[in-house]
């Protein structure tokens, strides 16, 4: 009987580890799905965060028609992947914009338990969150072409130097009549000269401010005709900073800029400038904005205040911003490089609210929480 009895005692204890090891199991099953939703809720977050703030790269944060634009980019993006098997609803998304340039999406679903729903009730709602922002990059810059401008300026005594007191212009305000004076999308910018200022052949177009000596090329490290032309033909790794130095190439380096620009020129041979657009556009490169600003002909530069000028007995320029343009022509007997001022969505900003003060600004994407 005893025995019998230490039987009944060892399957009831048996039976008790099953059903607890059962629940264990069934709550573990359930706790991995529900990490799994989360993961899948993360991911979809996060799409929607930097998609949104993508409208910021070129737009006003501020700008009611900017934010509209802002808020349907988060909600597609973050309803292209599936959530447990589905996509989400405009209702399991929401948008906010916590901060300038900022946009914050919360992505959330209900799921049905498999297994422990008397632990944890029949179903359970999951979310999360994400921040995305347009931020500006103002130090260690690489990939810029070594050409330095100065911003447009009103040259009101026509001597084409900058003057004291002259207005100098760091944007592209609204309804602006005359934009060949302003970094406005389309203006067609001189991004080199070849040849002193009182050439006739020079046209006439904004920053063709050259003090003596002064043509434009900058020196990346690499000094010579044949550093300058590779980091024209290249994406150079010379990191440059707002409120850097940068010493300036001697002499007007004619011939390897035309060489330079000339294969970034045949690189991309059938782009055009669509003047209704104002972008580029071309078969090899197409006219979307993922596709134009793979183009070869897209480059950046460093932009100077012609109120600070050069330094240092004109030897160095100071980095006061950066700036994107389509590289439209070069003269082959001057070496002047003509380009368009491109609206810089992965490239910078006209007079960002809150990146530098005024002029453009190179603004990447980037999840913030």
């Amino acid at each position: 009987m005893e025995r019998k009895r230490e039987k009944g005692q060892v399957l009831v204890v048996f039976v008790g580890a099953l059903t607890a090891l059962i629940g264990f199991a069934a709550v573990g099953i359930d706790v991995g799905y529900m990490y799994t939703v989360r993961h899948e809720l993360q991911r979809c977050a996060d799409a929607g965060a930097l998609a949104g703030a993508s409208a910021f790269l070129d737009g006003d944060w501020n700008d009611t028609a900017v934010k509209a634009v802002a808020r349907t980019r988060a909600k597609t993006f973050a309803s292209k992947d599936s959530v447990a098997s589905t996509v989400l609803d405009p209702g399991e998304i929401e948008v906010m914009f916590p901060g300038p340039a900022r946009v914050r999406v919360n992505a959330t679903r209900t799921v049905g338990l498999f297994f422990s729903s008397m632990f944890l009730g029949p179903t359970k709602t999951i979310s999360a969150y994400a921040i995305g922002e347009a931020t500006p990059v103002g130090s260690n810059v690489k990939g810029l072409k070594p050409w330095g401008i100065p911003f447009p300026w009103d040259d009101t005594n026509g001597n084409g130097l900058y003057d004291a007191g002259e207005t100098i212009h760091k944007d592209c305000p609204d309804g602006v009549v005359d934009p060949s004076r302003y970094f406005c999308p389309g203006t067609r910018v001189i991004l080199k000269i070849g040849t002193p200022q009182n050439n006739p052949r020079n046209p006439n177009l904004p920053s063709i401010q050259q003090e003596p000596g002064h043509f434009f090329a900058l020196d990346y490290g690499a000094s010579g005709a044949d550093g300058y032309r590779e980091a024209i033909r290249t994406d150079s790794t010379f990191p440059v900073s707002i409120g850097q130095a940068v010493p300036l190439e001697t002499g007007n380096m004619v011939g390897p800029t035309i060489q330079g620009v000339e294969d970034l020129i045949q690189a991309d041979a059938g782009s055009q400038w669509n003047s209704a657009a104002n972008l580029p556009e071309s078969d090899a490169y197409g006219s979307t904005d993922s596709q134009w600003m793979a183009s070869p002909r897209v480059v950046r530069i460093p932009i100077y205040d012609p109120e600070t000028a050069l330094v240092n007995g004109k030897s160095e320029m100071v980095v006061a911003a950066y700036a994107g343009f389509w590289i439209e022509s070069v003269d082959h007997h001057l070496g002047t490089v003509i380009g368009r001022f491109v609206p810089n969505r992965a490239i910078g900003n006209i007079g960002p609210n809150n990146g530098p003060a005024g002029g453009p600004a190179l603004k990447v994407l980037r999840l913030v929480e």
